[in-house]
């Protein structure tokens, strides 16, 4: 347990130092960050799979007419009515049933998606039985043409072609000082970012550019009178452990 706490301190330490290196050294840190973002948002570029839906003509028109009416495709279209209605189902079993036994359906349309919109569709409508995910697609797109809501907020958003579900980062607890603290905070405001953002930035460049890390980290553990009792105790355990451990 005592590692395992330690492992933590020292972690908690090192990103001590990696902001204090950014913010004393703040050049290109507007660049830096457009390109991790940049980065991040090709990372997270995703490829689609193709769905084909039935249609009566008179729905396939109005879906088309939506979206040349927004200049956009009918793929991107599918994509935020899918992603809506995964967001809130709502009660869908009793409208797909209905879909399902539906006439007239003579008209193809394909569709470009998120993979894992369409896993999800089919994971929903496997509950109910084996062929009904077609209807469930229907379900979604009917929702969209019924309340279109903020269509061209939803397309800068939710349209592209990226993975939508949230980026998931390590947590680690990190204690700064308050002038540290108001340095990162004022560093973030003038560059449009937060203090995560810059955290993630920082300890990047240390990574990539350790250079005396080992001195840095002393010199961090002799900040404060916390740090040096800190320091003493765990010298103190790593001695009972050698004088405890056979020979």
């Amino acid at each position: 347990m005592g590692n395992f706490a330690e492992q933590k301190w020292g972690i908690s330490l090192s990103l001590v130092i990696a902001c204090r290196r950014l913010v004393t050294q703040p050049k290109a840190v507007g660049t830096s960050l457009a390109e991790q973002r940049r980065l991040s948002e090709a990372l997270r570029a995703i490829p689609l799979v193709m769905l084909k839906i039935k249609l009566e003509p008179d729905t396939a028109q109005e879906f088309a007419a939506l979206a040349a009416a927004y200049d956009t495709t009918v793929s991107a279209l599918m994509r935020i009515a899918l992603h809506r209605f995964l967001e809130a189902p709502g009660r869908y079993k009793h409208p797909m049933l209905r879909e399902a036994e539906r006439t007239g359906l003579s008209d193809w349309v394909d569709v470009m998606v998120n993979p894992s919109s369409k896993q999800q569709i089919w994971r929903l409508a496997g509950r109910y039985g084996d062929k009904l995910n077609t209807s469930l697609l229907r379900v979604a797109l009917r929702r969209l043409l019924e309340e279109p809501g903020d269509l061209a907020g939803d397309l800068e958003t939710i349209a592209p072609l990226r993975d939508l579900r949230p980026e998931i980062y390590a947590r680690a607890n990190v204690h700064f000082d308050e002038p540290l603290r108001d340095k990162l905070d004022g560093l973030a405001a003038r560059v449009g970012s937060d203090r995560a953002e810059l955290m993630r930035l920082a300890a990047r460049r240390v990574l990539e550019e350790p250079g005396k890390i080992e001195q840095a980290v002393n010199n961090e553990v002799f900040r404060s009178e916390k740090n040096r009792k800190h320091l003493m105790a765990r010298h103190a355990r790593r001695q009972a452990r050698r004088h405890t451990q056979p020979d």
